[in-house]
């Protein structure tokens, strides 16, 4: 079974256990409702109690979605205090989470039910009510997904990269000090390692040949290139999401848009060791 497929079923298990656990929450809250309203005498409508206690179904996409913008997003990927990262979690976790439910129940009340339920009114109540309960399931929610985070990292083995590769083209075999690199390119069903002498080519793959290099000096750019970081000279924006890379040998190549975060993160990074 590979990795791949692995992290998958993880993720499903996750995924379901988490359902499970909120339709459990979603029943002792209307049944705490239930019992609430015959203590103190007054009407019991199950399909407000249901409307109102719906919040608990956003914490899960809110809390993936900013797990997911903390991993991508150039801006937040660079709070590396842990107790900061924490807090912005906590706040941009909980406001969105406030304005989504205010949101849901005015649509949803408007839609099925005979009263609508105003979006502005429910807003300022949730805030004025429940806001100490938002703050609080995000602060345990901010405290397992970073700690998780840096144990992952911990228990990621380390693997021992590569400063020369034997290049084997099928017919003959060459040694390349990666530092001499300064790009490789797929040229299926070989890849294609550029020096300043000369090109070799190589039965691998872009993804396989990564793996191998030293991450801070080597970075993917586009679906089909590598560069090496210690060669890039500059680059600039073609006004599209795209950029043009300079190298030290006035070689330019294309930065794709969705290779363009992790590259300036890495360059950034690179230049200031």
């Amino acid at each position: 079974m590979s990795p791949i497929f692995q992290e998958k079923k993880l993720r499903i298990k996750a995924t379901l256990k988490y359902l499970v656990v909120l339709l459990l929450v979603l029943l002792v809250t209307i049944f705490q409702d239930y019992l609430h309203s015959r203590y103190n005498a007054y009407s019991f409508y199950a399909s407000e109690s249901f409307l109102f206690n719906m919040f608990w179904i956003l914490i899960l996409p809110v809390s993936l979605i900013f797990n997911r913008a903390f991993t991508k997003n150039a801006t937040l990927a660079r709070i590396h205090v842990l107790w900061v990262k924490r807090i912005a979690f906590i706040l941009l976790a909980s406001f969105l989470h406030i304005l989504l439910f205010a949101g849901m129940v005015h649509v949803v009340s408007a839609l099925f039910y005979d009263h609508t339920f105003s979006f502005f009114a429910n807003l300022n109540y949730t805030i004025a009510q429940d806001l100490y309960k938002y703050l609080l399931i995000y602060s345990v929610l901010a405290l397992v997904l970073f700690r998780k985070e840096s144990l992952k990292a911990e228990e990621t083995p380390k693997i021992n990269h590569l400063n020369q590769i034997i290049v084997d083209s099928g017919r003959s075999k060459s040694v390349v000090k990666t530092a001499d690199i300064y790009y490789i390119r797929a040229e299926v069903p070989y890849v294609a390692i550029h020096t300043s002498e000369k090109k070799y080519l190589h039965t691998a793959t872009l993804k396989s040949i990564l793996e191998l290099l030293p991450p801070e000096k080597f970075v993917r750019v586009h679906k089909s290139t590598i560069i090496n970081l210690s060669k890039v000279v500059s680059y600039k924006s073609r006004l599209n999401g795209d950029y043009d890379i300079r190298l030290s040998n006035e070689q330019e190549l294309r930065l794709s848009r969705n290779y363009a975060d992790i590259f300036r993160q890495r360059f950034t990074s690179h230049q200031s060791s």
